[in-house]
């Protein structure tokens, strides 16, 4: 039998369209505006083993997040789901997500970052990068780089580490997750034992901002406008698209009848540079520079 919580659901499934239709607004705006009116959801992708330094890391940002917004958090520790490692042969890029030979919780994972408002990618450091876990939750996604996911979403990206080499790198892997998300907060935390109880109480601080920052940001559920950056990365795909449409079919599908990523309206300067950008990229890939 469902419960309340799932009759709503299925109210809501119902009755989109037609409200859609007779408020006159896009479904990614409805989408925003059935948000706005419900408890903010936040999903921890934890890519520690241990629940440690990073994990109690993120339980100190949810509680200053909770005292300033309705929200609830929901923790996916890598560890713990069926998730199996990345075989690295280029069907996901290639032909398409689906044809991904592990048939595990991968697509569950997608579910729950598009239901969400927040997503916090948290990783120790190890070595100069992630964890082997956010790593192979990387691979496995790396098809969102070239058809990426995730406009509606907001990003806190978490690292936690013993010395401050590396970290650096591994903010810069952690993004690659993101896709067409926007990170709105980073986090670098240190576990050092030779930290003494003045810079114990800096960082405390610095986690307070961090979350603080996350937790305005996600106030703000507004469409978010195209970055000029994500017009190149676009006209740089749908290019290599056509020419490159034999080898990659998965990636011609996806571009050939789009504008942009999203069915977000575009103006007259975007547009334009969306053209040229695209002749450009054509251009540089047919003579080989790219």
């Amino acid at each position: 039998m469902p419960q309340d919580s799932s009759y709503l659901g299925l109210a809501l499934a119902v009755c989109t369209k037609e409200l859609v239709e007779n408020l006159n607004i896009g479904s990614k705006k409805f989408t925003i505006l059935l948000r706005m009116v419900s408890k903010m959801k936040i999903l921890v992708i934890m890519g520690s083993l241990r629940k440690a330094n990073t994990y109690r890391t993120v339980q100190k940002i949810e509680i200053v997040h909770q005292k300033i917004a309705d929200c609830e958090y929901e923790y996916v520790f890598l560890k713990d789901i069926n998730f199996g490692l990345c075989k690295g042969c280029f069907s996901c890029i290639s032909k398409g997500e689906e044809h991904c030979p592990l048939k595990d919780d991968r697509d569950w994972i997608v579910q729950k970052i598009e239901a969400s408002d927040g997503v916090i990618l948290a990783s120790p450091n190890y070595a100069a990068n992630v964890s082997w876990l956010m790593k192979n939750c990387i691979d496995r996604f790396a098809y969102t780089c070239h058809r990426p996911k995730y406009f509606n979403q907001k990003f806190m990206l978490l690292v936690t580490s013993g010395s401050y080499m590396g970290v650096k790198d591994v903010m810069k892997t952690l993004a690659i997750m993101v896709s067409g998300g926007k990170i709105t907060s980073r986090l670098s935390v240190f576990n050092s034992p030779g930290m003494n109880d003045k810079k114990i109480e800096k960082q405390e601080i610095k986690i307070k901002k961090a979350a603080e920052k996350f937790a305005k940001s996600l106030n703000k559920r507004s469409v978010s406008k195209p970055p000029f950056s994500y017009l190149i990365w676009f006209s740089a795909f749908k290019a290599s698209s056509v020419i490159n449409k034999e080898g990659l079919p998965a990636d011609y599908e996806f571009y050939k009848n789009r504008d942009y990523f999203t069915d977000c309206k575009l103006n007259a300067l975007q547009k334009m540079s969306i053209n040229t950008f695209t002749r450009f990229f054509r251009f540089m890939i047919n003579r080989g520079f790219v």
